[in-house]
């Protein structure tokens, strides 16, 4: 799995269980903890270009999984669990 995956794996583990994942505001912060192996900023910003992911800004910036990152985090995540 590529890294920028990994991170949105990451993203995924984080708001799965959230009622409204769509909405939940995931900090880069709880990303760090949460996140297997090296983290960097360039990861968000690929799953931003591939639309999997967006940036919002607030006090702070934070992050929002798409429905598009949603649905291909899910599909990672099965090919994960079935390997």
């Amino acid at each position: 799995m590529q890294d920028h995956y990994r991170t949105l794996h990451t993203i995924f583990e984080i708001v799965r269980h959230d009622p409204h994942p769509l909405n939940y505001l995931c900090s880069t912060r709880e990303i760090i903890l949460r996140h297997q192996g090296g983290w960097q900023q360039e990861h968000l910003d690929a799953l931003a270009n591939e639309e999997l992911i967006v940036f919002k800004k607030m006090e702070r910036l934070v992050v929002c999984i798409t429905q598009k990152g949603l649905e291909t985090a899910k599909a990672l995540y099965a090919g994960q669990n079935h390997s």
